[in-house]
């Protein structure tokens, strides 16, 4: 029996699910996995994530792996197969992530090659922990790894094109969270109270100063994309809450960026009499391309008669990252032949990329 991709990947994109809530995934993926032979499922204990494994004897493996996570996203793509979960869409492709890896999976069972293969379905990859989680079983470790593999489907790239680069290819992500704390008063006596919300633009104010000198030097993105502040329009904010993130390409420069936001958060109590909470929350490791690998890509496409282009850096973040740091790997740009950006509500790539991304892991997993 062969799996119908293009109608799996439409039943995955209709039951988007957030971080580590994967369960309808899970047993979809369950459901088609069981119709396969010759593989082994195994299920982790602490998550959704599934690793099924292909074993033909001595030797270490190769890991081909997709994340499972959807986002907190309405959908507004006006597909006819558009999410059955309300605030919640498949908005950065991980319907095909795991489609992709269905059919490698299918077309390993079929052919039986001589080669050791790990398949990883992992949770959580939207900034929740999923790849962390995974290895912190030990479980993908009880396996002779030698290299790891993923792909995520880019956003103006049209179907048939791929990208991808040697070296650092995904930058770090740190997000964080700042809490100034003052007190109330009348506007007509702003003498009396401290002014929370001056503190936050206080502080802005300094950490874009201090980006900016940084940036001659680093290529560093410091950014706050919420601000909450204030109940009435003429008393002083007792309370100004700022949710934001920074990215950069090495552990040196995040970490020089994190004590720049204490001793400004510092700094601004000082000045304004304000205190201040600061939280780092959730990072990532970078993603760094085996050399050999990328080369390995490039002649695969060339072999398929693909176009392969080099990639900027980015600096979005993939917790792909993860595996990086503890094995040789490779992550590239899929061609979506989708004009809308990811994380939009309208990114909604071709189904044609599915069977350009099997090829290309087929041929990966074979080399």
């Amino acid at each position: 029996m062969s799996l119908d991709l293009i109608r799996l990947r439409r039943e995955l994109h209709q039951i988007p699910e957030t971080a580590f809530d994967e369960n309808q995934t899970k047993a979809l993926l369950l459901e088609q996995l069981k119709q396969l032979e010759g593989i082994r499922i195994h299920e982790f204990a602490k998550s959704t994530g599934l690793l099924v494994e292909y074993s033909c004897g001595e030797g270490g493996y190769r890991l081909f792996r997709a994340d499972m996570d959807a986002l907190p996203v309405s959908e507004n793509t006006g597909c006819g197969f558009t999410s059955r979960n309300p605030g919640i869409m498949h908005a950065c492709g991980h319907d095909v992530h795991m489609t992709v890896l269905l059919g490698l999976i299918e077309k390993v069972a079929q052919t039986k090659p001589e080669k050791n293969l790990l398949f990883l379905f992992q949770p959580a990859e939207e900034g929740q922990g999923g790849a962390e989680s995974v290895l912190g079983e030990g479980l993908i470790q009880s396996f002779p790894v030698d290299s790891v593999f993923a792909l995520h489907v880019a956003s103006g790239l049209p179907v048939g094109a791929v990208a991808s680069r040697a070296g650092t290819f995904f930058g770090i992500p740190q997000e964080f969270d700042v809490t100034f704390k003052g007190k109330s008063a009348h506007a007509a006596f702003p003498e009396k109270g401290i002014n929370a919300l001056q503190a936050g633009l206080d502080f802005i104010a300094r950490m874009q100063a201090d980006i900016a000198e940084l940036a001659h030097s680093e290529k560093v993105i410091w950014h706050v994309g919420k601000m909450e502040s204030g109940t009435v329009r003429n008393v002083v904010p007792d309370r100004c809450k700022l949710e934001g993130t920074q990215r950069t390409l090495s552990k040196s420069v995040r970490d020089r960026v994190n004590a720049l936001m204490l001793e400004n958060c510092s700094r601004t109590a000082s000045q304004t009499g304000a205190e201040y909470q600061l939280d780092f929350l959730g990072t990532y490791d970078p993603v760094v391309n085996s050399e050999e690998l990328v080369l390995e890509l490039k002649e695969v496409c060339a072999e398929l008669g693909l176009h392969y282009e080099e990639a900027e850096i980015a600096l979005a973040g993939e917790d792909f990252g993860f595996f990086t740091t503890r094995y040789p790997g490779l992550l590239f740009w899929l061609g979506s032949g989708c004009e809308h950006p990811l994380h939009s509500d309208k990114f909604l790539p071709d189904a044609a990329c599915i069977e350009v991304g099997v090829r290309i892991f087929e041929r990966l997993a074979l080399y």
